[in-house]
């Protein structure tokens, strides 16, 4: 080795010793992470997907107002769920993996037994479509999100709403408890995001995320951040204490559907049409990771599994991707 550059990489490889591994060896494009299923079983749009807390399972719902729940790994169908009269916009399922609850166009937040497929209640209060649906990470309550511009909170032990929230100016697209389970994010068509109280309903932060739609946001797992998407294509992130932006993502071609946080917190996925890809980003530097292409038409919401390992994209297309992208954060 030239006597000139080998102090230069002594001190590169003492620094990489110090520094996470992408810092020195940035995972190229070209490992792309392989498409392991491709669900067809829906029969119109997939509008919503999401895993079991184990990973063993996923329920998805469309636009053909069916419910599924399968395998991610082979694409088994386990039970399907048909009492929506309307299409499906939000699927979650409880911490403790026994419950899913399902929200609606037909304006009601529908519950079922995660092991049979059994109805169990159908909640009704909402005026207008229901479009997103999650539980409070001690499952004991359930929010949802609707078209008339409310969200709702229900008791998951008699099934009775026990709030509603203050109203935004257009359909809320998002309702999401926070890591600590004190606070509720909402994201919405008015272009705002707002962090609410459970316990009082007070808005204890808002501020206008997006020039376009407000199309969903997320907590990062330690509650720190926020990622949200919008209709002006764009992926943003925030600090949650104080709505500061921290990075703007950009290269999507359309509107964001969707966002979604990884488990560890070391990557952020988005869905959208116009490129009907994927993307990744490192949410440290603001750069984009990879992108996934395989549908044909616009994503409509992404999920990770609980350990990181897989995502799941919805789309209009009719069909649920599941990709490995573990790949892309092996150390060389």
């Amino acid at each position: 080795m030239n006597k000139l550059f080998k102090p230069l990489w002594t001190l590169i490889l003492i620094a990489c010793n110090f520094l996470p591994c992408e810092v020195c060896f940035a995972q190229p494009k070209e490992i792309t992470p392989k498409e392991i299923v491709s669900y067809a079983g829906h029969t119109d749009a997939v509008k919503c997907v999401a895993f079991s807390p184990d990973g063993k399972l996923i329920a998805s719902g469309g636009a053909d107002n069916l419910l599924r729940v399968w395998e991610p790994r082979t694409g088994k169908n386990v039970f399907i769920g048909v009492s929506h009269k309307a299409p499906i916009w939000g699927v979650a399922f409880s911490p403790n993996g026994k419950i899913i609850a399902s929200a609606s166009d037909d304006m009601t937040v529908q519950i079922w037994d995660a092991s049979n497929g059994k109805p169990v209640k159908v909640l009704k209060g909402h005026q207008r479509s229901v479009g997103d649906v999650n539980f409070s990470p001690d499952g004991k309550l359930l929010v949802s999100a609707s078209n008339d511009y409310t969200i709702k909170i229900w008791n998951t032990t008699t099934w009775e709403a026990v709030g509603q929230m203050p109203e935004h100016r257009n359909w809320v697209s998002t309702a999401m408890f926070s890591p600590d389970g004190k606070n509720i994010l909402t994201a919405s068509y008015d272009f705002w995001i707002r962090i609410i109280d459970v316990n009082n309903g007070m808005v204890l932060k808002t501020w206008k995320a997006h020039t376009d739609w407000a199309t969903a946001a997320v907590y990062s797992p330690d509650g720190k951040k926020i990622a949200s998407s919008g209709g002006d294509r764009l992926v943003k992130l925030w600090e949650a204490s104080t709505g500061k932006e921290l990075f703007t993502f950009e290269g999507h071609a359309d509107i964001v559907r969707s966002v979604a946080y990884s488990p560890d917190g070391k990557s952020i996925a988005s869905g959208s049409g116009g490129d009907n890809a994927v993307r990744i980003w490192n949410p440290e530097t603001g750069k984009e990771i990879v992108y996934l292409k395989g549908h044909s038409q616009e994503i409509i919401q992404v999920a990770y599994s609980p350990d990181g390992k897989l995502i799941a994209s919805a789309g209009s297309d009719s069909i649920v991707k599941i990709w490995n992208i573990e790949p892309l954060f092996k150390k060389p």
